[in-house]
Formats: structure tokens, sequence, C-alpha cells
């Protein structure tokens, strides 16, 4: 077992009200859901009553909250083994991740571009995984496509110079999302049209090895797959080939990868912690949770937690669990100081905030020795990591001055330990959290209509209107 801490999570009961007495919370957070659905009038009226008094008192006892911790816990150790949350496995599949390698290896030897089309989970993951860790020098280049605007894509694909050297990765963990298989449409076209060879000399397909028309045609033109595994859903798949084959091109150790997801998978207690927040901050009648990093190479990480945590709670609500899922926020900072705290300081919406911390971030050692404006010269002797800090401390302060209360992620640096924990432990905690509230976190049935509705309009009058239940 890896003791190294990679992540610490620190907060103060007090700003989430955690502390008085449990009679005031009108139940008891850490009961079963079963057991909370039981003491409930079966009506929604009733439930909406409860709900107000919640939100009004806003209130649990410590020893509410560390019952809520102990319910999720057991929620987290059981993920390791649910037969639909296959992400939590991931870690131990070492002939996955050993085809990963290969197949990096193989695609280097005579290539120095990779492009990876995929959409949604499919590339998120991967754009936040290598934004966020430092690469390699001589290591090949990695792009992402997850748009199918047309003057974007061409703009794009026209300006290559590099075609003959690019190895094109189509990700779909369907196998059949009309986007990617468009792009990988349209990219074949024009590697034709312009002289090259075809798409199919120089790609890999990550999907469900099942048959559906990517991998139909991975078949048919011999192109080579990695698997997707069923029980691992797009947006959970960041730690298998979909991360992993673009980060091992770009010279990430995924071993390392591995080994922090499997931290994370050894600290439960940390997961728990986390996820007992996200269910007290949509029982005070929260609207927002906001992740403010402090580490400009976590953006794009923010972006694939926002995906993870609205596809994951935003359902219907229950009667275990009649609360609003929170809408997630990510920011940056300090970038997002000057942007959007004003909507968090004085909006008049409740919110609770996240912070990650990162040391690396704060530590510089160049200080400033005289600066050109006098208005700044309470800078002098100290290092941008110190004004960094300041800001990421007073940022947080300020908010649990206006009733938002706050819980501070903290890791030493980021690397690729430092973040298969940190993919592991969201995608946890999000997972713990949707099954504590009595909802599916692994399907998403609210995008599904729109996709009905384009196929309809595209494939024209013949195809008979849309209707029927939404495909969950």
């Amino acid at each position: 077992m890896d003791s190294r801490p990679y992540w610490e999570l620190e907060f103060e009961p007090s700003a989430w009200k955690l502390g008085a007495d449990a009679s005031a919370t009108g139940h008891n957070l850490g009961e079963s859901s079963a057991k909370r659905s039981t003491s409930k009038s079966a009506s929604r009226s009733s439930a909406s009553d409860e709900r107000g008094l919640k939100d009004h008192a806003g209130i649990f006892s410590e020893s509410d909250f560390a019952a809520e911790v102990e319910a999720c816990r057991e929620l987290a150790a059981s993920l390791l083994t649910r037969p639909e949350s296959g992400f939590a496995r991931l870690p131990q599949k070492e002939n996955l991740w050993t085809a990963i390698d290969l197949r990096a290896r193989e695609v280097a030897r005579n290539t120095t571009h990779m492009v990876v089309v995929g959409m949604g989970g499919s590339s998120l993951g991967g754009q936040a995984l290598l934004s966020s860790c430092p690469r390699p020098a001589g290591r090949g280049q990695v792009s992402f496509l997850d748009n199918i605007d047309a003057d974007h894509f061409w703009s794009w694909l026209r300006s290559r110079l590099d075609l003959g050297s690019t190895h094109w990765v189509i990700i779909s963990k369907s196998g059949n999302t009309i986007e990617t298989l468009a792009l990988a449409d349209q990219i074949d076209q024009h590697l034709r049209a312009s002289g090259h060879r075809r798409l199919s000399t120089n790609a890999t397909v990550i999907s469900e090895t099942r048959d559906n028309p990517l991998t139909h045609w991975a078949r048919r033109e011999g192109v080579p797959i990695l698997e997707i595994p069923s029980d691992v859903g797009g947006r959970y798949s960041v730690l298998s080939a979909v991360g992993g084959l673009p980060a091992a091109y770009a010279g990430l150790k995924c071993d390392r990868l591995v080994a922090g997801a499997k931290w994370t998978l050894e600290n439960l207690d940390l997961v728990a912690r986390l996820a007992a927040l996200g269910q007290v901050q949509a029982q005070r009648g929260d609207q927002m949770t906001m992740l403010w990093s402090y580490a400009e190479g976590l953006r794009r990480f923010g972006f694939w937690w926002q995906q993870l945590w609205a596809e994951s709670l935003a359902k219907p609500l229950t009667e275990e669990f009649p609360y609003p899922a929170t809408i997630p926020v990510p920011c940056v900072g300090a970038c997002d100081q000057h942007s959007v705290l004003q909507q968090a300081m004085q909006g008049g919406r409740p919110l609770s905030a996240f912070f990650i911390r990162v040391a690396a971030c704060e530590e510089t050692t160049t200080k400033l020795e005289r600066s050109l404006f006098e208005s700044q010269s309470f800078l002098v002797g100290k290092t941008l990591g110190d004004l960094y800090a300041t800001q990421a401390e007073s940022t947080r302060l300020a908010l649990q001055e206006q009733g938002v209360p706050t819980a501070v992620l903290r890791t030493k640096l980021l690397d690729e330990r430092s973040l298969g924990a940190l993919f592991m432990l969201w995608e946890m905690a999000i997972a713990v959290q949707g099954l504590r509230r009595g909802v599916n976190p692994f399907d998403q049935p609210g995008v599904e209509r729109g996709k009905q509705m384009t196929l309809a309009r595209l494939s024209g009058p013949a195809a008979g209107p849309v209707s029927g239940p939404v495909s969950r």
C-alpha cells in the first residue's frame, strides 16, 4: 500500500455548519436511503416541506456528518465490485495497460503527431491529463478534435503540413457517436483528396469491442482496436486507453498514473469525506458548486470535472433524496477572480466551493528586487508564488465571510501519480453521491432527446416522427 498522501482534504466544520444539535436537521444525514424513504411521507409535498426545513436550518450535527461519511465509505467500497462501476477496477487491468504501452510505442516509431478524435468523455479526460502533467521533451505532439464547427475544423485540417506523419485515434464508447464518425469521414475524404493514404492506414480505434459501426469499420480495414471495457462509462474512462494512449505517446508514465489511482482506492476515507460534503451542500439548498483550481495546468481538468458532475448527478429527484443537484462551475485562479467571483460573492444564490491548491505552483525562489510601480512596493522581497498562495487563501476566506462553505484539496505537485489519484478521487466521490441519492450516476438520459431529433431531421421525412421514451 502506497502511504504517501498525494492529496489531503481540509475544511472547517463551522463553515459547513457541522456541529449544531441533530434535532435541527429534520432527519439524520447519515441514514441509509431505504431508512430515509420509510421515515418520510410518501407524498412529494411532504418531501418538499422537509427540504424547506433543511434549507432554512442548513445545520447538521457532527454525528450526522460522521454517519454520512461512514455510509459513503461503505458505498465507495462497494464500487470495487459493482458490475456497473468498472472504472474502479481499471487500475487492476494489467493486460489493458500493457496493450496501451505497446500501441503507443508502435505509433511513435513512424509518426510525430497524434490527433485524438472524440466527443465529451472521449476527449476531455485526455485533454485534462496532457495539459496538467509536464511532458518530456522530444516526444510526439498530441492534438484533440472535439467539435464539428466546420470553419474551425477545415481551417485546422487544411493548415496541417504533417498529415503524412499524423496518427489518428478515433474514440467512441458506443462506436456510434454521430459527431465522431462524421469527423472521421471528413478526415478520410480530405486525406484521399490531398494525395495521402486513407485514414485506416494510420489509425487506432478505441471503443467497446462489441460490434458497432466504428469497430465494424476497424475490423474490415485492419485498424487496431483498444478496448473500453463495457462496464466503464465514457465520462469515467480517462484511466483507460482513452487517456492512456495519448498520455503514453506523449511520454507520460502510465504505471505512475495507475499507482496514483490505486492510492485513492486504498484511501476510501478521503473519498467518503469528499462525497459527504457533496451531500451536505445539496441538502443545504445550494444551487452551484464551484471548483477553484489554483494551478493553470488544471484548467482543462475543470471541464472534465464539470461533465462528470453534471451528467452523473443532475437527474430527476427521488423520494430518497429530494434535493436538486448543484450546477458545477469550474474556475481557475487567479484569472476567474476577475470574472465569476463577483457572482459568487454577491449573486444572491447559495453555493459551495472546492479549492485545489498545488504547492509547486506557490513555491518559487525568484523574489522581486524592485518594483516599477510605487503602489506595488509591498511585493518587493516576495515571489509570484507568495502572491498566488495569498490570493487563493484570501479568495477562500472572502467567500466564507459571505456564508459560502469551502473545502481545500492539496497536493505537492502535478505529476502522473497525483493526477491519477485526482481523477479516481472525483470519479469515486461523484459516483458515491449518485448512489446515495438513489440515481444512476452512470447514465445520461437527458442528452438522448437532442440526439434523436438530430437524427430525425437529418434523415428526412422517411424516418418518421420521433416519439417514445428517451433511451437510457
